[in-house]
C-alpha cells in the first residue's frame, strides 16, 4: 500500500513538473514573439557597428538625424560625394539612427552621452578599439547646410588625426 501511495505521489509530482515546464516554455515563446523595442534594436545595431568598425580598423560615427532635416540631408551629401566622401569611406563606418519627429531613439542618444539640445545632425564617434572619441555636444554638425566640402573634410581629419571634435571653420 505504501508503494502504491509513493508511486501515485511521484506520478503527481511528474505531472506537476511537466505542467510547470510547459508554462515556462510557453512564456519564453511568447516573449520571443514580441518585437523588440526600437531603442533596443538601435542598441543592437550600435553593438554590431562597433564590432564591424573594430574588425575593419575604422572609426565609427553614430549619427542621429531625420529625413526632414535639411542639415542632415546636406551632411549626407557631403559624406557620400566628392573628396570628403572618399576620405570618410576610407576612415569611417557610419550608422544612422533616426529620431523621427524628434521623439525617437532619444534614450539611445542619452545612453551614448550625446546632448542633442543643439539640434541635429548630432553624432558620437568611437575609435578603432571601440573607445569613445567624443560627441558633437556643442552643435558642431547642426549647421551642416553652411559647411563646404572642404570644411567637412577638415572636421573629419580632426577626428582621425587629433581624436577630437571641433567645429568646422
Amino acid at each position: 500500500m505504501k508503494l502504491r501511495g509513493f508511486v501515485g505521489n511521484f506520478a503527481l509530482f511528474l505531472l506537476l513538473a511537466t505542467a510547470i515546464g510547459a508554462a515556462i516554455a510557453d512564456q519564453k515563446d511568447r516573449a520571443a514573439a514580441r518585437p523588440a523595442s526600437e531603442s533596443r534594436v538601435s542598441h543592437y545595431r550600435i553593438d554590431y557597428a562597433q564590432k564591424k568598425a573594430r574588425a575593419l580598423h575604422k572609426i565609427l560615427m553614430v549619427e542621429f538625424g531625420a529625413d526632414w532635416c535639411e542639415d542632415c540631408v546636406m551632411l549626407d551629401q557631403r559624406l557620400t560625394k566628392g573628396a570628403a566622401a572618399a576620405y570618410f569611406q576610407e576612415h569611417f563606418i557610419r550608422l544612422k539612427v533616426d529620431i523621427g519627429q524628434s521623439d525617437r531613439n532619444l534614450d539611445v542618444a542619452t545612453d551614448l552621452d550625446l546632448d542633442m539640445n543643439h539640434g541635429i545632425p548630432a553624432a558620437v564617434f568611437f575609435d578603432e578599439s571601440g573607445a569613445r572619441i567624443g560627441a558633437t555636444n556643442n552643435g558642431e554638425l547642426e549647421p551642416s547646410r553652411n559647411y563646404s566640402e572642404k570644411q567637412v573634410l577638415q572636421f573629419l581629419k580632426g577626428i582621425v588625426n587629433n581624436r577630437s571634435i571641433t567645429r568646422p571653420d
